[in-house]
């Protein structure tokens, strides 16, 4: 196993990771649930990219629960769990298809307040930094 000991410098290439919504720290869900909305919140944009959205112009995916056990290596039941919170949470809504097709899930972002930013950004100087 390879160990990570690069600094990051300006032209380091980051590596591939997911997004973590900011609301997710204020919410009562598990550290499961957090990282399976994250999940399936990076699967959307590829759904968004690919034009998978229903007669009503909403965005699903299809990610069958065996391949996210196995990409966030927990077992089935807590990966169901998590999904149920999810669910309980308002942040997912499972659609079942009928017998042998696969299920649409689809990823609700919550209604949150717009932050406005300056145009510009001013970086902090090394010798202006606080200590």
């Amino acid at each position: 196993m390879r160990t990570i000991t690069d600094y990051i410098t300006a032209d380091t290439i980051l590596p591939r990771f997911l997004p973590y919504p900011y609301f997710l720290l204020k919410m009562d869900l598990s550290h499961t649930a957090r990282l399976l909305y994250g999940l399936l919140l990076d699967r959307s944009t590829l759904s968004q990219k690919n034009g998978w959205q229903d007669s009503e112009g909403r965005t699903y995916i299809v990610y069958p629960v065996s391949e996210i056990t196995e990409m966030l290596d927990k077992g089935s039941t807590a990966i169901k769990s998590a999904l149920n919170e999810l669910d309980a949470a308002g942040l997912l809504v499972r659609e079942r298809r009928g017998f042998s097709a696969p299920n649409r899930l689809y990823v609700k972002v919550p209604q949150v307040p717009v932050v406005q930013f300056s145009d510009h950004m001013t970086a902090i100087q090394p010798e202006k930094r606080p200590s």
